[in-house]
């Protein structure tokens, strides 16, 4: 079972390579991971692994280049043996190879953001601008303080109306009293 738990950074120092190289792996399969909380863990067993893969390269790359060093310049002559320079041929076809690979991955991960970027262009041009944003909601927020204050005035006006009515029907009842007073005592 794996565990993971080191991050893109720690990985991408641990092996002395950068995090877009790690980002290459972990696309192209050569790494796993596991997203938890918005964030990329590796597993530590395969950048063990990668991590020694490394090693013996750079051994491997070293030992070479010393032993080239070491060795006496050859003249070359028709009776040179060919295989050596097959070897170094195919060695430099290898690597050839290899970055051709990583140019197309390069050339799609472009290809992605520039499709990216062309979204984004539209969301935008969509998209009402800040400046416009604040300027309509500085509006909303003066239209609404002119319909509080004719609220409050249409408020104070129908309480207005209330109390008048109310005077209205007083006097009314006191007329009408009054007059069924004034009836009762002439009868």
């Amino acid at each position: 079972m794996k565990h993971y738990g080191i991050t893109r950074d720690d990985a991408a120092s641990m092996l002395n390579i950068s995090t877009r190289t790690i980002d290459r792996y972990i696309k192209s399969g050569k790494l796993s991971y596991k997203k938890i909380a918005n964030k990329v863990l590796l597993a530590k067993e395969e950048l063990k692994d990668l991590q020694n893969e490394f090693n013996m390269l750079r051994q491997g790359i070293s030992s070479e280049l010393v032993n080239e060093a070491a060795e006496q310049p050859m003249a070359v002559s028709p009776s040179t043996d060919l295989s050596h320079i097959e070897e170094k041929i195919d060695k430099f076809m290898l690597i050839f190879n290899e970055k051709d690979k990583m140019i197309e991955e390069k050339n799609k991960v472009i290809f992605l953001l520039q499709q990216r970027i062309g979204e984004l262009e539209t969301k935008i041009q969509n998209m009402v601008a800040l400046p416009d944003y604040t300027k309509e909601k500085q509006e909303a927020i003066e239209e609404k303080k002119r319909l509080e204050a004719k609220l409050q005035v249409l408020t104070h006006q129908l309480k207005e109306q209330e109390m008048k009515t109310f005077v209205v029907i007083g006097f009314a009842i006191i007329l009408i009293i009054t007059a069924c007073f004034l009836y009762w005592r002439m009868n």
